[in-house]
């Protein structure tokens, strides 16, 4: 399963349809829900947060303990 389905199917399942915000997936497993993409500081590099619409975006760069550097576009 892709993480636009994965993220679509944790929202349906857990009442998070029409909440905005991302779904964050780290490894095939969703971790968490939040309302925007927070400092990629928070999350190790590797997570992917997907949004309602689908959108996506990847953390980058640093390491698990430190965080990510950054949130982009997958390309």
């Amino acid at each position: 399963m892709g993480v636009i389905q994965l993220a679509k199917k944790w929202r349906e399942e857990k009442g998070y349809i029409d909440k905005g915000g991302v779904i964050v997936i780290f490894d095939g497993t969703v971790n968490s829900w939040v309302n925007e993409l927070s400092d990629p500081k928070h999350w190790a590099p590797g997570c992917i947060a997907v949004d309602e619409a689908g959108n996506q975006w990847i953390t980058k760069d640093g390491n698990p303990q430190g965080g990510a550097e950054r949130w982009e576009p997958p390309k």
